[in-house]
């Protein structure tokens, strides 16, 4: 397995999807606490986000038009026109424009429709990608078959709305794209220029390390948590993005799967590793604790209301401090918690704890759905 890196493709990548970082922080303030690896995200890169953020505000109506709040969406406009026009076959980012520009309407019609069934499971049906533009020129030439392709897609109501209003003025919307992105390229140029160099070095460090370790170094790198099974071709690009530092992606173009690597995606992958250790730790004691008897019998008692220590060791024919001692346990596992009824200190078990703990156990020991 080769890797290579392009930087100016990686340039052209962050270009085209940075507009979308105008929705990062209202979506990052909706995440809980530990949904998605929240915590992984540094201040800088927030400031950094805030900044790009305030820079394309006075743009927001129109970069709406085109991207949506859902980050990195398969079907925003942009991702759905460059898998069917790769970006590795450009040299920058005004390139990439003019050749957006100078598509026909059956082109993007066409580019639209094979992108919807690399991103389905209808591909799997055709093979080769050259196979799936064919079945895509089929389609989007024949008005009633492309209407019906939409409406049978799986997907919400508002997208197939959207979909078909691109679709019925194609070349209308690929203008109004390209005004919006040229008046968003110097916005771009400021925001990236202090970072270019940094993205040349680490970019040309990072494949050489995978090309002297190959997919070892790869999981080693992500602490096995990116799984290669799913990239099987000879030749891997890889592009860096400064604008999506913390993303990873395996993105499919017509001309092959290429990585799209966040900058700080090697510190996230440490900091993912060290929280998954410290939960599955946190698992190990939850359920160590739930294997003595004894401490188990304790519990039932908690669950059913009773909170008193002395209660507790009468019914179990022990001493209070044989009570206490595993009442101490459950609470550094957290499997209880404090708590207090009408004005009455006593004990409650974290079932939430213990039902993501139940969760976890299924996901990791790959229980049948």
């Amino acid at each position: 397995m080769c890797f290579k890196f392009f930087l100016s493709q990686s340039r052209i990548y962050d270009f085209l999807f940075f507009p979308s970082l105008v929705f990062y922080l209202e979506e990052y303030n909706n995440l809980e606490n530990g949904q998605n690896y929240k915590e992984l995200v540094t201040d800088s890169y927030l400031a950094f986000v805030k900044k790009v953020e305030d820079k394309l505000r006075p743009y927001m109506e129109d970069i709406e038009v085109f991207y949506t709040k859902q980050l990195m969406n398969q079907y925003d406009f942009m991702d759905l026109i460059s898998k069917a026009n790769s970006i590795f076959n450009y040299r920058n980012e005004k390139e990439y424009l003019d050749m957006l520009l100078s598509l026909s309407e059956k082109e993007v019609n066409r580019s639209i429709i094979y992108s919807l069934m690399l991103i389905g499971e209808s591909h799997n049906d055709y093979g080769y990608s050259d196979e799936v533009m064919e079945k895509a020129e089929e389609i989007s030439r024949n008005k009633d078959q492309l209407i019906t392709y939409i409406k049978d897609l799986p997907i919400e109501a508002a997208q197939k709305w959207n979909l078909f209003l691109i679709l019925e003025q194609p070349l209308k919307y690929m203008k109004k794209y390209v005004e919006l992105m040229l008046k968003l390229l110097p916005v771009f140029e400021e925001i990236y220029f202090p970072y270019e160099d940094e993205v040349k070095t680490y970019g040309k460090s990072l494949v050489d390390f995978l090309n002297e370790n190959g997919t070892k170094g790869l999981d080693d790198i992500s602490y096995s948590l990116l799984n290669t099974e799913v990239i099987d071709e000879k030749e891997i690009n890889i592009i860096i993005s400064i604008m999506f530092s913390y993303a990873i992606s395996i993105v499919t173009d017509i001309r092959g799967t290429y990585l799209a690597w966040g900058l700080k995606m090697e510190e996230a992958f440490k900091a993912m590793k060290e929280i998954n250790e410290n939960k599955t730790n946190a698992r190990v004691q939850i359920f160590k604790n739930l294997g003595d008897k004894t401490r188990y019998e304790v519990l039932k008692l908690i669950a059913s209301g009773e909170t008193s220590t002395k209660k507790i060791a009468k019914a179990l024919g022990v001493s209070s401090a044989t009570v206490s001692y595993h009442i101490s346990n459950f609470l550094t596992s957290k499997v209880i918690k404090m708590d207090k009824t009408d004005n009455k200190c006593g004990y409650a078990v974290d079932y939430e704890l213990l039902e993501e703990a139940l969760k976890a156990l299924k996901e990791d020991l790959k229980f049948p759905k």
